[in-house]
Protein backbone atom coordinates (compact mmCIF):
# COMPACT_ATOMS: atom_id res chain seq x y z
CA UNK A 1 0.00 0.00 0.00
CA UNK A 2 1.17 3.52 -0.55
CA UNK A 3 2.56 5.56 2.29
CA UNK A 4 -0.16 9.05 2.69
CA UNK A 5 2.02 12.07 1.76
CA UNK A 6 -1.04 14.27 3.28
CA UNK A 7 1.75 16.71 5.24
CA UNK A 8 3.02 17.53 1.21
CA UNK A 9 -0.05 17.79 -0.31
CA UNK A 10 0.58 15.16 -3.01
CA UNK A 11 -2.11 12.80 -3.41
CA UNK A 12 -0.54 9.75 -3.96
CA UNK A 13 -3.88 7.72 -4.44
CA UNK A 14 -4.70 9.70 -7.26
CA UNK A 15 -1.23 9.75 -8.95
CA UNK A 16 -1.13 5.51 -8.47
CA UNK A 17 -4.90 5.50 -10.65
CA UNK A 18 -3.57 7.76 -12.97
CA UNK A 19 -0.70 5.98 -13.90
CA UNK A 20 -2.23 2.77 -13.91
CA UNK A 21 -5.14 4.12 -16.67
CA UNK A 22 -1.64 5.40 -18.61
CA UNK A 23 -0.85 1.89 -18.63
CA UNK A 24 1.39 1.19 -16.11
CA UNK A 25 0.57 -2.33 -13.68
CA UNK A 26 -0.61 -1.45 -9.96
CA UNK A 27 2.99 -2.23 -8.65
CA UNK A 28 5.05 -0.25 -11.20
CA UNK A 29 2.30 2.74 -10.51
CA UNK A 30 3.09 2.50 -7.11
CA UNK A 31 6.94 1.95 -6.91
CA UNK A 32 6.62 5.41 -9.13
CA UNK A 33 4.41 7.61 -7.13
CA UNK A 34 6.51 6.07 -3.90
CA UNK A 35 10.00 6.88 -5.33
CA UNK A 36 8.72 10.38 -6.78
CA UNK A 37 6.21 10.88 -3.93
CA UNK A 38 8.93 10.73 -1.20
CA UNK A 39 11.45 13.61 -3.31
CA UNK A 40 8.23 15.86 -3.34
CA UNK A 41 7.16 15.11 -0.03
CA UNK A 42 10.99 16.35 0.99
CA UNK A 43 11.13 19.18 -0.78
CA UNK A 44 7.55 20.27 -0.27
CA UNK A 45 7.07 22.93 2.72
CA UNK A 46 4.55 22.57 4.76
CA UNK A 47 2.16 25.08 6.62
CA UNK A 48 4.07 24.25 9.73
CA UNK A 49 7.36 24.67 8.01
CA UNK A 50 6.27 28.01 6.96
CA UNK A 51 5.12 28.54 10.08
CA UNK A 52 8.11 27.81 11.76
CA UNK A 53 9.96 29.82 9.46
CA UNK A 54 7.89 32.82 9.93
CA UNK A 55 7.84 32.96 13.78
CA UNK A 56 12.21 32.27 13.35
CA UNK A 57 12.14 35.05 10.80
CA UNK A 58 10.03 37.00 13.07
CA UNK A 59 12.07 36.69 16.24
CA UNK A 60 15.24 37.30 14.20
CA UNK A 61 13.80 40.77 13.10
CA UNK A 62 13.09 41.58 16.72
CA UNK A 63 16.29 40.78 17.43
CA UNK A 64 17.39 43.03 14.98
CA UNK A 65 15.00 45.56 15.83
CA UNK A 66 16.33 46.24 19.06
CA UNK A 67 19.96 45.64 17.82
CA UNK A 68 19.35 48.63 15.99
CA UNK A 69 16.97 50.69 18.19
CA UNK A 70 20.23 50.10 20.38
CA UNK A 71 23.10 50.84 17.75
CA UNK A 72 20.80 54.46 16.99
CA UNK A 73 20.70 55.26 20.61
CA UNK A 74 24.18 55.06 21.12
CA UNK A 75 25.05 56.88 17.86
CA UNK A 76 22.59 59.49 19.57
CA UNK A 77 24.50 59.58 22.89
CA UNK A 78 27.43 59.65 20.36
CA UNK A 79 27.12 62.02 18.44
CA UNK A 80 24.90 64.39 21.07
CA UNK A 81 28.28 64.28 23.03
CA UNK A 82 30.37 65.17 19.50
CA UNK A 83 28.06 68.32 19.50
CA UNK A 84 27.97 69.25 23.19
CA UNK A 85 32.05 69.16 22.78
CA UNK A 86 31.92 70.97 19.34
CA UNK A 87 29.58 73.93 20.62
CA UNK A 88 32.34 73.99 23.41
CA UNK A 89 34.94 74.07 20.98
CA UNK A 90 32.89 77.08 19.07
CA UNK A 91 32.09 78.58 22.48
CA UNK A 92 35.77 78.97 23.56
CA UNK A 93 36.91 79.88 19.94
CA UNK A 94 34.24 82.56 19.75
CA UNK A 95 34.89 83.96 22.81
CA UNK A 96 39.00 84.01 21.91
CA UNK A 97 37.87 86.13 19.34
CA UNK A 98 35.78 88.45 20.80
CA UNK A 99 38.11 88.96 23.31
CA UNK A 100 40.94 89.67 20.50
CA UNK A 101 38.68 91.80 18.82
CA UNK A 102 37.84 93.90 21.85
CA UNK A 103 41.44 94.28 22.23
CA UNK A 104 41.59 95.78 18.91
CA UNK A 105 38.97 98.03 19.23
CA UNK A 106 40.39 98.93 22.76
CA UNK A 107 43.74 100.03 21.70
CA UNK A 108 42.21 101.72 18.45
CA UNK A 109 40.05 103.81 20.25
CA UNK A 110 42.94 104.23 22.38
CA UNK A 111 45.02 105.62 19.37
CA UNK A 112 42.12 107.54 18.72
CA UNK A 113 41.09 109.41 21.69
CA UNK A 114 44.96 110.37 22.21
CA UNK A 115 44.92 111.67 18.24
CA UNK A 116 42.17 113.66 19.10
CA UNK A 117 42.94 115.03 22.73
CA UNK A 118 46.16 116.01 20.61
CA UNK A 119 44.27 117.88 18.09
CA UNK A 120 41.75 119.30 21.08
CA UNK A 121 45.18 120.45 22.73
CA UNK A 122 46.44 122.41 19.88
CA UNK A 123 42.99 123.38 18.79
CA UNK A 124 42.42 125.07 22.42
CA UNK A 125 45.84 126.85 22.37
CA UNK A 126 45.37 128.18 18.87
CA UNK A 127 41.85 129.42 20.51
CA UNK A 128 43.82 130.70 23.45
CA UNK A 129 46.24 132.73 21.24
CA UNK A 130 43.10 134.30 19.56
CA UNK A 131 41.47 135.02 22.75
CA UNK A 132 44.82 136.93 23.85
CA UNK A 133 44.97 138.60 20.65
CA UNK A 134 41.58 140.11 20.87
CA UNK A 135 42.25 140.94 24.39
CA UNK A 136 45.19 143.03 23.39
CA UNK A 137 43.45 144.84 20.56
CA UNK A 138 40.57 145.42 22.80
CA UNK A 139 43.44 147.04 25.08
CA UNK A 140 44.62 148.93 22.52
CA UNK A 141 41.22 150.55 21.37
CA UNK A 142 40.65 151.17 25.34
CA UNK A 143 43.92 153.09 25.71
CA UNK A 144 43.03 154.45 21.95
CA UNK A 145 39.63 155.59 22.91
CA UNK A 146 40.81 156.62 26.22
CA UNK A 147 43.67 158.75 24.91
CA UNK A 148 40.86 160.48 22.60
CA UNK A 149 38.65 160.85 24.99
CA UNK A 150 41.35 162.70 27.14
CA UNK A 151 42.53 164.85 24.14
CA UNK A 152 38.76 165.96 23.44
CA UNK A 153 38.62 166.89 27.46
CA UNK A 154 42.01 169.06 26.98
CA UNK A 155 40.53 170.23 24.01
CA UNK A 156 37.67 171.04 24.98
CA UNK A 157 38.91 172.75 28.34
CA UNK A 158 41.15 175.07 26.25
CA UNK A 159 38.35 176.28 24.69
CA UNK A 160 36.70 177.28 27.22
Amino acid sequence: MLPAMEDSGFDTLKAARLLEAAGFESHQAEAMVTVFGSQIAGNAATKRNVYEVQTVLKGDMDALKTELKGDMDALKTELKGDMDTLQTKLDTKLAHEIGGLRAEFDASLKQEIGILRTELKSEIAEVRLSVESVRTTMYRLLLAQAAVIVSLILGLQRLL
